[in-house]
């Protein structure tokens, strides 16, 4: 995992890449329950305020020229703490191409009350032993959102090319985004876990290339305020 060191030197213009600083939002009550969150939109709890009070200080020394957001209160909230140190108002894209995965029937479930109803999706999604071809039920498959996270990012590189770009999104969502970057096909992508607030960073070149520059730096969130739904990355 690197940190963001390798690109705050990156220059803005359309000769140059087009930044994207992928935030995970703060944890709701569902996130603390380890209830499956898609659509549902649940607002930040209290340790999601206090996670998403510390992005005002990582994004304060990085000038923003757009921001792009899922419509969920989760994601809006936090990017309203990230954007709270810029020196100048940044416009806001509320995007639902960049919504969390919609659980369908599985929203609101825990784990084992999944793998009860729906074994299938439970064995490919939550167990991650075939993801490129999870199909929630009642809702979207993994390559769904593989597509059009990916044609919303891109599409957002072609209309602000050389810009610095900080989307708030959701874990599954952020997810499949680093798995196109990282050049996997749709239905063969890897499970990437990230707490909380976490960010990721992804240089997209004129020409549509994608490099990765980091992935989920959490340097700026103590230990107690980390949270993901499955075992934290090490640092």
């Amino acid at each position: 995992m690197e940190r963001r060191d390798r690109q705050e030197n990156l220059q803005t213009g359309k000769d140059q890449p087009t930044v994207f600083y992928f935030v995970r939002h703060g944890t709701t009550e569902w996130n603390q329950k380890k209830r499956y969150q898609g659509h549902a939109d649940n607002p930040l709890d209290e340790m999601g305020e206090r996670q998403g009070a510390l992005l005002a200080e990582y994004f304060r020394d990085i000038p923003l020229d757009l921001a792009v957001t899922s419509p969920l209160k989760r994601a809006v909230q936090t990017l309203e703490y990230a954007l709270s140190t810029q020196p100048r108002e940044v416009p806001v894209i509320f995007e639902p191409g960049v919504m969390e995965i919609d659980f369908g029937d599985a929203d609101g479930l825990v784990e084992g009350e999944i793998r009860e109803r729906y074994p299938e999706f439970y064995r490919a999604y939550v167990m991650g032993l075939d993801r490129g071809h999870a199909q929630a039920p009642g809702g979207e498959s993994v390559p769904d959102v593989y597509r059009r996270m990916r044609d919303s990012i891109m599409r957002v590189a072609r209309e602000h090319p050389g810009k610095k770009v900080i989307v708030t999104s959701h874990g599954s969502a952020i997810q499949t985004f680093l798995n196109f970057a990282a050049g996997h096909p749709e239905d063969q992508i890897d499970r990437i876990i990230l707490v909380n607030v976490a960010v990721s960073c992804v240089a997209v070149d004129p020409d549509g290339t994608p490099h990765i520059l980091y992935i989920g730096d959490k340097h700026h969130v103590p230990e107690e305020l980390q949270f993901s739904y499955g075992p934290a990355p090490k640092a």
